[in-house]
């Protein structure tokens, strides 16, 4: 395949892919899960046991350090799918920068060439 082709693909690809990235509209970063605590109270039940009450939360980090907000029930849902959101974003956009190395590369064989066939017309 010539690298006029092969580059035009490309073209189109990160194009399709930026199509795709722009078409999120609500993202939110982080992990929800559903973990066990303890409540803490001497007299409760999950003093007793393993496993302690039920708590769905997102965790995420920002500026360096780890945060976590409780999520009610109403919003699992919504969570899950802002959380799903943020992950497909970002491997868009990790795709996007492995497509824009191809960019380069691409265009330094692309370069070399027209390099080569110029200097062929005048023996430079």
């Amino acid at each position: 395949m010539s690298i006029e082709k092969e580059l035009e693909i490309v073209k189109k690809n990160i194009s399709d892919l930026i199509d795709r990235i722009i078409q999120i509209k609500e993202i939110i970063p982080g992990t929800y899960k559903e973990v066990y605590r303890k409540c803490g109270k001497s007299y409760c039940w999950c003093a007793q046991k393993k496993k302690g009450h039920p708590f769905k939360r997102i965790t995420w980090s920002e500026n360096g350090k780890i945060k976590t907000k409780a999520i009610p029930d109403k919003d699992i849902e919504w969570i899950k799918e802002m959380t799903k959101n943020y992950k497909i974003f970002r491997l868009n956009r990790q795709k996007l920068r492995k497509y824009e190395q191809r960019i380069h590369e691409l265009l330094d064989k692309y370069e070399e060439k027209i390099i080569s066939d110029t200097r062929k017309t005048r023996g430079y």
